[in-house]
């Protein structure tokens, strides 16, 4: 049981890792676009805040993914 439930916590991690990367790779194709925008500095602002926010998902995604395998392993 205590291992099912690691499995779908280790599963979920690993989907919200996916999800942050992809708006990664996302914002870094944007970012490639601005010195052709209008109001480039507004919009390198907020891409930057939130390039800051997906940072620490990713790395907090990436603990837990760690820590989940980790038991998994300790349980086996």
């Amino acid at each position: 049981m205590v291992t099912r439930s690691i499995k779908e916590r280790l599963l979920r991690a690993k989907e919200i890792l996916q999800e942050a990367l992809h708006k990664l790779m996302e914002i870094n194709r944007l970012k490639k676009q601005l010195p052709f925008l209008k109001d480039r500095e507004k919009q390198e602002e907020e891409l930057g805040l939130e390039l800051k926010m997906l940072n620490r998902i990713v790395n907090q995604q990436a603990g837990l993914i760690r820590k989940y395998e980790d038991q998994l392993q300790d349980q086996d």
